[in-house]
């Protein structure tokens, strides 16, 4: 057998710095070759605690490094208006009263007027749904729409269309015209005010 070498300071403050990543001695045969080494007992201040185990992620088994929780984003929602107010039913919410009265009355002034008499009912609604955009786009605050009486199909039909989408959120509320204007055969449809139009 060799001789035992002989352990400078060096050698010590070298093994401590490798020693600073290594875990601890767990076996009896483990301690003995380190004092059979260095000539001296492990203490504490020579092996370093060991880390905190890394977490390690059971769907990939990667090692992931632990982090502290990150709040979730919450999605915001665009806010959805109202649905139309329709004055034939008596519904009032969302319109002041001396708006709900002119309408009612028929004083509103009527900016456009559009005339589905006659059409089929695809016809009808296609033809509605553009004239109601392009009034909105235009700033128009009130318009009458014609529907006839004839069947009554399309009088039935156009205050659901103006109730749903992509005609609700550009309607504020629709009322059954006067007897000069059409009476029961054409309606006042007044639109939403928008901020960024010139409104007639």
């Amino acid at each position: 057998m060799s001789k035992k070498q002989r352990v400078t300071e060096e050698d010590i403050v070298l093994w401590q710095r490798v020693a600073r990543d290594v875990k601890p001695l767990k076996s009896r045969h483990e301690t003995d070759h380190f004092v059979a080494v260095f000539g001296a007992e492990v203490t504490p201040g020579m092996v370093s605690k060991s880390r905190k185990p890394e977490q390690k992620n059971t769907v990939s088994g990667s090692l992931l490094k632990t982090s502290k929780c990150q709040p979730a984003v919450v999605p915001v929602h665009p806010k959805v208006p109202p649905k139309p107010v329709d004055l034939r039913h008596g519904e009032t919410a969302g319109l002041d009263g001396g708006t709900h009265r002119r309408l009612f009355r028929g004083d509103v002034p009527i900016n456009r007027r559009l005339d589905l008499h006659g059409l089929t009912a695809a016809r009808a609604q296609t033809r509605l749904e553009s004239f109601i955009q392009q009034a909105a786009f235009d700033g128009c605050r009130c318009v009458l729409i014609i529907t006839g009486k004839g069947t009554g199909i399309l009088r039935r039909h156009v205050p659901g269309w103006l109730k749903r989408a992509p005609l609700s959120p550009l309607v504020l509320a629709l009322a059954e015209a006067r007897p000069g204007d059409g009476g029961s055969g054409a309606f006042y449809v007044l639109l939403r005010r928008h901020r960024n139009r010139t409104l007639k």
